[in-house]
Formats: C-alpha cells, structure tokens, sequence
C-alpha cells in the first residue's frame, strides 16, 4: 500500500499539477530556472510521523471498510509545520444500505501501555470522538466543511450522506476512531472503549475502533513516503 500512503501523505498528484501550473506560466529562462530552484526548496517540505499514520489510516478504510474521502486535508495547510484544527477522519461512507457521513479521529502512538495515552488521554482518542458524536456545532462545522472543499464534485453521494443525516434526525453518522502503533497487538487498546462509545450512537448511526499495527518503530515510517 506504500503508493497510496504516499499518494495521501504527500498529496503528489496535486503537488505535481501545482508545479506545473507554475512552470506553464514561467515566460522566460532565467523565470523558469529560479522556478525550479523555488520549487526544489519549497515543495520538498517535510512528513511527520503522525501525518503518516493518518495516510495509513485513510488509505486502510478507502480500500477495505467502504469510506471515500474526496479531499486531501494537506492542501488546507498554512504552515507545512502546524497540525490542522477538527477531525482528522472526514467523508463518505458508501454502503449498500446507502451513504453516510464519516466522521473521526486518528492517533499515532509508540507509547508502550495498553491501552495507550492517545486513547485513554483527556485530548485523546476516546474524548475527541465523545465530542465528535455529542457536539452537533462540530458536525455542523465539519458538513460546511466538506461542502466548501467537494461541493458537487463528490457526486450523488455527498447529496445522498447528507439527505440521511436530514432524515434521521442528525443520527446517520458512521464514526471512526483508528489507532496506529507500532507495538505488539493488544485487544485491550480499543475493545473496551469501543463497546462504551458503542452505546452513545443510535442507529442508524455506528461506532467503530480500529488498531493497526505496523512492522516498523513509528521514528522509521517516513521512510515509506520518502520523496
């Protein structure tokens, strides 16, 4: 999957059309060769290792859990160095029965206890999706969100996920909360809280906690997105 991590982490495909943008409008050679000097020290910004597993994440639940998420967080960076605000699981859930909502949290931990303090933490994994599926000011932030990113370039079902939430009363949400370690496998990380939040969601809503566990020390996996 190291091409959709990378894809995710990097957002390459739209990196690549920005470059080109630039160098169509280079009219000169000494503007081009500056452009390429520019680019050369402005785009080869650096990944972080929590930004990784967040591409982990995502490039999991689009190919194997049916989630679709039809904008790359990275291209609403100011700072290439700062962590964006709100969810960091956004978009689409197309499902047989219909389309839903998608929304969640990510955490990245090496922490060695089970579970981890991203999950147990008063910021942590539990907490953030607590509020994620009580707070109706955030859901409400998140849909404008996605509005103003995807608009009608997501389809049908964008118009579909949110004609659900409409209709069920803002109960058609599917929340996700994934942790990424790369520490032994251990039920004990997410069982426990996902059986408690599992409680706090009426149907048609749903709850889900995933743990994935990577082979490599988390301080290595940039090196699955090396440019």
């Amino acid at each position: 999957m190291s091409a959709d991590i990378t894809e995710r982490a990097r957002d390459v495909t739209f990196e690549n059309d920005v470059a080109n943008k630039l160098q169509d409008l280079a009219s000169t050679g000494a503007s081009a060769e500056w452009l390429a000097e520019f680019l050369d020290e402005a785009a080869s910004h650096e990944v972080l290792s929590w930004q990784v597993g967040e591409a982990i994440a995502e490039a999991v639940l689009e190919s194997s859990h049916g989630v679709n998420f039809p904008w790359n967080v990275r291209r609403d960076e100011r700072n290439p160095r700062a962590s964006l605000q709100g969810a960091d699981i956004v978009g689409i859930s197309e499902e047989p029965q219909g389309c839903r909502l998608v929304f969640g949290e990510v955490k990245s931990s090496s922490d060695q206890s089970s579970p981890p303090r991203v999950v147990t933490g008063k910021s942590g994994l539990d907490k953030q999706l607590e509020r994620l599926i009580e707070d109706n000011k955030l859901k409400y932030a998140l849909i404008k969100w996605l509005l103003a990113r995807v608009g009608e370039a997501a389809g049908t079902s964008f118009d579909e996920a949110l004609t659900a939430f409409i209709e069920s009363e803002g109960t058609s949400v599917r929340f996700i909360g994934v942790l990424v370690r790369d520490t032994p496998a251990s039920e004990k990380d997410v069982s426990r809280r996902g059986r408690a939040l599992g409680g706090q969601v009426p149907e048609p809503g749903s709850v889900e906690l995933y743990a994935m566990y990577m082979p490599r020390p988390m301080a290595e996996w940039t090196g699955w997105v090396a440019a």
